[in-house]
């Protein structure tokens, strides 16, 4: 009981009555707005004094994790470059990608001339700094095979070292930037010869994967800058010919259309904050108040939540006007290097990896205003919700992650859900893919982009009422 009156008063603080009407205003104005930084208690009416409300603030610990088998096959997108910084250290993103053709398109016949070839890349989404300056990027061959299996951020292929395509591009950082490089001659020139002769290797893909592979793309993290490349018919090589009197040249496509491809994560943390991060699925607590998450690592933030637990505990006969979780505001990063906006709350255990149900959907906290549990199984255990999960959104002029978690609240404090920690996993809050492997619409698999934060500045700020 001494422990609960000491915890209650550390993060509650009364001030003076006010009149019914002025605090049901400024009731209504610190739910809407969440400007109120003070604790306090309002009277609502001061000559029964009844009714109450409260405020406090919850501090929650948190640590980084490195998920387990994190998977990066065909995540939507190619991941090249990488950047070097003080808290992440040295990192490089090399994609690898099959190459394919349509076996039944028309190909050059032995009167073609040939003119030119090219290797394209669809440059999506870039993210970094020192946009003035161009940035490089290589294209190697394959020297085996990627296969019909799960790869992971730690994957790799071997590749030839010299390059079948290089170039260096100014690139813009709010566009699509479609850029284009000369293909090895000696390539080129196999290539078409092939094509014109009607040589084996062209019959299906399979004859085609024998004779290329396909090809591994790099950039150069001291660059920093990261590309998000599309795969598809505008990322590959095109051959460029031409016929006697033709005014026009004629392109034969080899391309990473419907290709398997995947993404491989070079790290070197020695030396940084996170150094002591190298067990996947362990917690760790770092030195010193900074803590953060970057994409296509599988660094991602925990947070302790018994805090909840031990208020909860305390309370009878409350309601929740507000209860948001709050981090940030992050430390410093420049305009062209914006952290991922959505970030889902998954649950998670000592194992450190995302809870999912007996039927396989995972758990995370749940939209405002919707069900955070279904009900209760044969044996009485509260079966979570999982089709509606929430995120913390970032504010861009804050600079925090937040989000209202009433519903959340009321659920741990009522309906029996049982409180877990949570794993903070930057993506876009979507039922239909709120799944532990990887998919297209998955943005924490689709670049480097990162955020760091002082862990001091993650709270939960609780106002809620209750009858005395």
């Amino acid at each position: 009981m001494k422990k609960t009156k000491n915890f209650l008063k550390a993060i509650t603080t009364s001030i003076q009555s006010l009149p019914a009407k002025v605090a049901a205003s400024l009731l209504t104005i610190g739910a809407l707005t969440g400007a109120c930084a003070d604790p306090s208690e309002i009277i609502l009416d001061p000559d029964n004094n009844q009714i109450g409300v409260f405020y406090a603030e919850i501090p929650l610990s948190a640590s980084m994790v490195l998920l387990d088998s994190f998977s990066t096959t065909r995540p939507g997108y190619l991941v090249v470059g990488g950047d070097v910084s003080p808290f992440f250290g040295h990192t490089e993103a090399i994609a690898y990608s099959r190459l394919s053709f349509n076996p039944g398109g028309k190909a050059p016949t032995e009167e073609a001339i040939f003119d030119s070839a090219k290797f394209h890349l669809n440059i999506a989404a870039v993210s970094g700094t020192g946009f003035s300056q161009s940035k490089t990027f290589t294209v190697h061959r394959l020297q085996e095979q990627i296969l019909d299996t799960t790869y992971y951020n730690f994957s790799a292929l071997p590749f030839e070292q010299g390059a079948i395509a290089e170039g260096s591009f100014i690139l813009k950082a709010d566009t699509i930037n479609a850029v284009s490089m000369p293909l090895d001659e000696d390539l080129a020139m196999d290539l078409f010869d092939k094509l014109k002769s009607n040589d084996p290797v062209f019959d299906n893909i399979f004859a085609f994967r024998d004779y290329f592979p396909g090809v591994a793309i790099t950039g150069d993290p001291e660059q920093q800058v990261t590309a998000s490349i599309a795969p598809g018919n505008g990322t590959g090589i095109s051959l460029y010919y031409h016929y006697e009197d033709d005014t026009v040249a004629t392109v034969y496509p080899i391309n990473t259309i419907q290709s398997r491809y995947f993404n491989q994560i070079k790290n070197d943390r020695a030396g940084t904050p996170t150094e002591k991060i190298n067990e996947a699925g362990v917690a760790y607590e770092l030195d010193g108040n900074l803590i953060g998450s970057k994409a296509n690592l599988g660094l991602v933030i925990k947070l302790d939540t018994e805090p909840i637990s031990d208020f909860l505990d305390t309370l009878d006969n409350v309601t929740f006007n507000q209860f948001s979780l709050e981090m940030g505001p992050l430390e410093n990063f420049a305009e062209t290097k914006q952290p991922i906006r959505n970030i889902v709350m998954y649950f998670t255990d000592d194992n450190n990896s995302r809870l999912q149900r007996a039927d396989g959907k995972v758990l995370s906290v749940q939209a405002e205003g919707q069900a955070q549990v279904e009900g209760k199984d044969a044996n009485g255990k509260v079966i979570p919700a999982a089709d509606r999960p929430t995120s913390l959104l970032f504010n861009s002029e804050k600079f925090i992650y937040s989000q209202q978690l009433n519903s959340y609240a009321n659920a741990l404090f009522r309906q029996g859900l049982g409180r877990t920690d949570l794993i903070l996993y930057p993506r876009s809050a979507n039922a239909s893919v709120a799944s532990p492997v990887a998919t297209t619409d998955d943005e924490f698999r689709h670049s480097l982009k990162e955020f760091v934060v002082n862990k001091n500045t993650i709270k939960l700020k609780v106002y809620y009422s209750k009858v005395k």
